[in-house]
């Protein structure tokens, strides 16, 4: 099951990689904070995006794997498909601007939530996330690497405060193509050194104009409807 936990990481992810994606700034020569610096300055650029996010994920000596299918747009539309491989249902998660549906197909079942009762984050604002991700962080540039014959920087982060909670993982490392800047592969580390997560992003797009009319989500018929929190 996707935690609430694990779904807001996946966001921060995401979201890091538009933003490498969009600022086109890691040109030879540039410390980490520059880049830092150029993701920020470039947020607010972005005004829509998709993508296919692979993830496979090791707990308990288990290995999971899940594909994301994403669609977003500013201020508060998302749609969102969650695929294990072999399964044909999907899960989906859309936010029409005024509520988010979730449909869960083993169990035939939407739940319905006004989109002022959800957090910030469950919104997927990427600028909001990353704000925080990289104010957060320490990012550290280690050098280039190739991946599948493709020349890539490769990036590590790591919480600049480790003391109590955090959401944030130990290390995360991410590889981003210099041909086309897009980030090939991330790995994420919990402080033991263990890997525990891997994602790969595909396909993605930004500012290709997406129209509102792919965030309308039709009920299906029989599925049972579950109502949450108070609706204006």
């Amino acid at each position: 099951m996707i935690t609430t936990k694990n779904f807001r990481l996946i966001l921060v992810l995401a979201s890091i990689a538009i933003a490498l994606f969009v600022s086109g700034c890691m040109e030879e020569n540039l410390s980490a904070e520059e880049i830092t610096s150029q993701i920020l300055d470039k947020k607010n650029s972005i005004q829509d995006y998709s993508y296919t996010m692979h993830m496979t994920s090791y707990i308990e000596q288990k290995t999971e794997e899940i594909e994301y299918k994403t669609m977003f747009k500013r201020p508060n539309m998302l749609i969102s498909t969650a695929t294990k491989p072999g399964k044909q249902n999907q899960n989906i998660r859309i936010l029409d601007g005024e509520f988010m549906w979730t449909y869960f197909p083993d169990t035939n079942t939407v739940t319905k939530i006004a989109i002022s009762n959800i957090p910030e984050h469950m919104k997927n604002d990427y600028a909001n996330i990353i704000d925080k991700f990289l104010n957060d962080t320490s990012v550290t540039l280690l050098g280039e690497e190739n991946i599948d014959g493709r020349t890539t920087y490769l990036l590590e982060t790591t919480p600049e405060k480790m003391d109590g909670y955090s959401e944030l993982p130990y290390k995360t490392k991410i590889w981003v193509d210099q041909e086309t800047w897009m980030p090939l592969k991330y790995e994420i580390y919990k402080s033991n050194g263990n890997l525990t997560m891997k994602l790969e992003i595909r396909e993605l797009k930004v500012n290709t104009g997406i129209p509102d009319s792919e965030f309308k989500f039709e009920v299906p018929t029989s599925a049972k409807m579950l109502v949450l929190g108070e609706e204006e």
